[in-house]
């Protein structure tokens, strides 16, 4: 009591640090968020091929795209920040801001927590889950190869046993994701000095390949061929027109990681052209 006595009263007050908006300006919400269990049962009734077609979305916008605009951008913010003094707080926090967004993007592929994100291996989860259901019902050796194939890819992006998807986990988990001390305390791979960016284009390079695998076999399977097209079947609705859910053909992973590095990289470069 004595402490809080001197913290409100005589001439060492200081003013409290405030919020710029108003306390009228903070919402009202009600009640709790869903339970572990609840979202569990919400997000497992996503459709596999919605996980897919989610998870290459990710893939190609919160991976590809934020990891090539980053690795354009960085090296000219660095001089920029070396030449101008007065900017040089400003431009270091863009940097390392778009730098750490391209560590979480191609980590976010790879995602194992909860079950219930747009990563590969979750993705492979929900598909593998719909397959070995159809095999308890009724045998037969191409769900069976589908299977095996699923397994091949998630083993193909195993963070335990890939050395750079382990070291894009890392830095996850010790730098851009979170506020870890670890690092300071830690010289693996160099992480307590530097970011490898070729270590990081090895473990995106590896996801956007492994879904490209996907995409270039499931046609060759039945069952995964009509999983996906399944996704794009026509629903009739209640005016008589049909609606058709568009998303990129699990077969076009490559080429679309293709067209999102170039497009990146000018976006990155008209970025800096109007900084300098």
């Amino acid at each position: 009591m004595k402490i809080l006595a001197c913290l409100n009263a005589g001439p060492m007050k200081f003013s409290d640090f405030t919020s710029e908006y108003d306390l009228a300006d903070l919402p009202t919400i009600s009640g709790p968020p869903l339970t572990n269990a609840d979202l569990d049962s919400l997000v497992g009734a996503i459709s596999p091929e919605s996980r897919v077609d989610q998870a290459l979305a990710n893939m190609l916008w919160g991976a590809v795209y934020l990891y090539y605009f980053a690795k354009r951008a960085h090296p000219r913010l660095a001089v920029m920040a070396a030449e101008r003094s007065v900017l040089r707080s400003a431009i270091r926090v863009v940097d390392t801001s778009l730098v750490k967004q391209a560590v979480i993007g191609i980590a976010s592929t790879i995602d194992l927590t909860t079950g219930r994100t747009s990563s590969l291996p979750h993705a492979l989860d929900a598909l593998e889950a719909e397959l070995n259901i159809r095999l308890s019902k009724a045998f037969d050796t191409e769900t069976a190869a589908a299977v095996e194939l699923i397994q091949h890819i998630r083993g193909e992006t195993n963070a335990d046993t890939v050395l750079s998807l382990k070291y894009v986990r890392y830095f996850r988990n010790k730098w851009a994701g979170h506020s870890s001390l670890d690092r300071s305390v830690d010289s693996w791979a160099g992480a307590d000095t530097t970011l490898n960016f070729s270590l990081l284009e090895d473990a995106l390079v590896r996801m956007v390949n492994a879904f490209q695998n996907l995409g270039t076999l499931a046609p060759m399977s039945r069952e995964l061929r009509d999983i996906e097209a399944r996704g794009h079947a026509a629903e009739v609705q209640s005016d008589g027109t049909q609606r058709v859910r568009m998303a990129i053909s699990w077969n076009g992973a490559a080429a679309m990681a293709l067209v999102m590095r170039e497009a990146a990289q000018k976006a990155a470069e008209a970025f800096l052209d109007q900084l300098a």
